[in-house]
């Protein structure tokens, strides 16, 4: 389990905006999580839902300009949180 900032469930509301339509029942129980949650609390996240999220922030920031992955410095600090996180569990 891993514990998200208010700053950063900003970032991954941002990043989920497309999955609301998502045909995928585990993208979209962790949008209606995300609805949930006010934008002022922090959040703690599953491996699963850490991949989904993982996921979003991969198909948000590629070929944002050009081919290659462009972050925001923000959005850089959460995905190598997440990534961090998620290679220590395996």
């Amino acid at each position: 389990m891993l514990t998200l900032s208010p700053t950063e469930i900003r970032i991954v509301k941002a990043w989920a905006e497309e999955a609301e339509t998502s045909p995928f029942p585990q993208e979209v129980s962790v949008v209606n999580r995300l609805k949930k949650n006010p934008s002022n609390r922090s959040m703690i996240f599953n491996i699963k839902e850490l991949h989904i999220i993982q996921h979003w922030a991969e198909q948000e920031t590629k070929g944002r300009f050009g081919g290659e992955q462009y972050l925001l410095e923000l959005e850089s600090e959460l995905l190598n949180k997440i990534e961090s996180y998620l290679n220590a569990e395996f």
